[in-house]
């Protein structure tokens, strides 16, 4: 993603002193605020545990989705969250801030993890349950790439809008 203030990666960093330090954090995404950032993974000691790649190709951040325990999206203000949904697509669970359209993707405590926006001890949690049980990171991955399914696959986005449109015709 794009890397500025309004994505939380530095709450994502500073979450990370709460991880388990076998734990490290895969950063996909480049933006004006890459060098603070990485600055700041320094100063506060977790630089080592930090992987940067940069912007991706998006047939290329598939992989990673696939391999994480989980996907953290600590964004203060967010839209639909299509990294979210992709994610869960993926198969993989989510741990993200209770804010905009994330929180109505994803179900605390089913399909991931939500914690109110500014908690960097509480995600960070949320991060090392995942890392430290992996049988209920897998549970919360394929129960959210149903619900993702059932929202978003073709035939479930058609049932949407025929739905709509006759509420409309009506």
């Amino acid at each position: 993603g794009r890397l500025n203030a309004q994505k939380g990666l530095r709450d994502l960093l500073d979450a990370l002193r709460f991880v388990g330090e076998s734990v490290t954090l895969d950063v996909v995404g480049d933006g004006p605020d890459r060098a603070v950032l990485g600055a700041h993974a320094r100063a506060i000691g977790v630089d080592e545990r930090v992987r940067w790649h940069g912007a991706l190709e998006p047939r290329a951040i598939a992989p990673f989705y696939r391999s994480a325990c989980a996907v953290a999206m600590p964004s203060r203000n967010e839209g639909l969250g299509l990294v979210a949904v992709e994610a869960m697509l993926s198969g993989a669970p989510v741990v993200a801030y209770r804010s905009g359209g994330v929180a109505e993707l994803i179900h605390d405590r089913s399909t991931g993890r939500l914690v109110e926006p500014g908690d960097i001890a509480g995600l960070g949690q949320a991060l090392d349950g995942f890392a430290s049980d992996t049988r209920k990171a897998r549970e919360m991955g394929s129960a959210g790439r149903a619900r993702m399914l059932e929202r978003f696959a073709p035939a479930a986005a058609a049932r949407t809008y025929a739905d709509l449109y006759s509420s409309v015709l009506r």
